[in-house]
C-alpha cells in the first residue's frame, strides 16, 4: 500500500511556525538587553544625580559660608570707611587749624606794620608827640583844591579813596574841594596860635592843640565849596555837605565833629579816614566816631586800608 505525503501547504504552515518561533526567540532577546541598559542608565542617572545633590549640597555651603565671609568683609570696609572719614575729619581739622593759625600770624604780621595810631581818639583825649609822621604822606591832585590853599598831602594808604570821593561828588554835581589836609606838630602849632591871637580862649572850640589834632595823622580833612570858600559852617547849608552824609562812608570817611558833640563846634567841613568797614558799620549804626569805645573801634585796625 503506497504512503501518502502531507500536502505542500502543511509543510509550508510548519515551516513558518518555526521561524515564526525563531523569530520570537530573538525578538525576546532584543527586549532583554533593552531593558538591561534601561537599568544600566536609570543606575546611571541615580548615581550621577546622588554625585550632583553632593555637589549642590557642597555648593550651598560654600555660598552660605562665602556669603558669610562676604557680611564680614562688608562690615569691615565700612569700619574702613568709617576710619578713614574720622582721620579726614581730623586731618581737615588739622588743616582748618593751620590755615587759622597762619591767618593770625597773618594778621599779627598785618597788624604789627600797620599804624596803631590811625584809629585813635584824639580830641583832648589821646595824645600825638611831636615826633609822629605819617607812615607815608602823598600830594593830593591839584584838581582837588580849594585855589589858594597851596599844596596839601594825605595817608598814601588812603589818598586814592580821598580822591575817588571828591570824583564822586563831582559826578553827582557837588564841587566839593579840599581846603586842608596833613599837618604837621609844628603846623598845628602855628596854626592854634594864630587862632588864639585871634579869638583867644574861644579858639578852643575849634581848634585842637598841637597833639591832639586829627590832621598830625594825615587822614582827615577839611572839605569846601568854591562858592562857600572859607566860611566853612555854611557848608552845612549845601547839596554837597548833604552828599557827603549819604556817601561818605562808602570811600571811609566819617564826620567827627557832628552837631552836639563834647568836643569842639559842629565841624561840617571836617572829615577823618577811618577805612570802609568801621565808616560803613558806624552809618548803620546811626553812631559817631567819639560814639563808640576804643576798644571797639581797634577792631577795624587790621582792615583800615583793605
Amino acid at each position: 500500500m503506497q504512503q501518502r505525503r502531507p500536502p505542500y501547504i502543511l509543510y509550508t504552515l510548519l515551516g513558518m511556525a518555526v521561524v515564526g518561533l525563531g523569530g520570537l526567540g530573538y525578538l525576546s532577546v532584543t527586549q532583554a538587553e533593552k531593558v538591561s541598559m534601561l537599568l544600566e542608565e536609570r543606575q546611571f542617572f541615580l548615581t550621577e544625580s546622588n554625585g550632583a545633590n553632593q555637589q549642590l549640597a557642597v555648593a550651598s555651603s560654600t555660598i552660605a559660608s562665602l556669603e558669610t565671609e562676604l557680611l564680614s568683609l562688608r562690615d569691615e570696609l565700612e569700619n574702613l570707611a568709617d576710619d578713614y572719614r574720622d582721620e579726614r575729619n581730623r586731618n581737615e581739622e588739622f588743616e582748618d587749624q593751620l590755615r587759622n593759625l597762619a591767618g593770625t600770624i597773618g594778621d599779627l604780621d598785618k597788624l604789627s606794620k600797620t599804624d596803631e595810631e590811625l584809629l585813635q581818639k584824639y580830641s583832648r583825649v589821646y595824645f600825638l608827640n611831636e615826633n609822629y609822621i605819617p607812615e607815608r604822606l602823598r600830594q593830593i591832585d591839584s584838581k582837588f583844591i580849594l585855589t589858594g590853599k597851596g599844596d596839601q598831602y594825605f595817608h598814601a594808604n588812603a589818598i586814592e579813596r580821598l580822591e575817588e570821593m571828591v570824583d564822586a561828588a563831582d559826578r553827582a554835581g557837588h564841587d566839593l574841594k579840599i581846603v586842608s589836609a596833613y599837618r604837621s606838630f609844628e603846623t598845628q602849632t602855628e596854626l592854634k596860635g594864630q587862632f588864639t591871637q585871634v579869638y583867644g580862649s574861644g579858639a578852643n572850640a575849634f581848634s585842637a592843640d598841637q597833639g591832639y589834632s586829627e590832621h598830625q595823622l594825615g587822614t582827615a580833612v577839611d572839605v569846601t565849596t568854591p562858592a562857600v570858600g572859607g566860611t566853612y559852617t555854611s557848608f552845612a547849608e549845601t547839596g554837597a555837605y548833604q552828599w557827603m552824609l549819604d556817601n561818605a562812608h562808602r570811600f571811609g570817611f566819617v564826620l567827627s565833629y557832628p552837631e552836639g558833640n563834647q568836643f569842639y563846634i559842629f565841624e561840617p567841613w571836617h572829615w577823618r579816614f577811618v577805612g570802609e568797614d568801621l565808616a560803613r558799620d558806624l552809618d548803620r549804626a546811626n553812631a559817631h566816631f567819639y560814639d563808640w569805645e576804643q576798644r571797639e573801634i581797634d577792631k577795624y585796625l587790621l582792615t583800615i586800608f583793605d
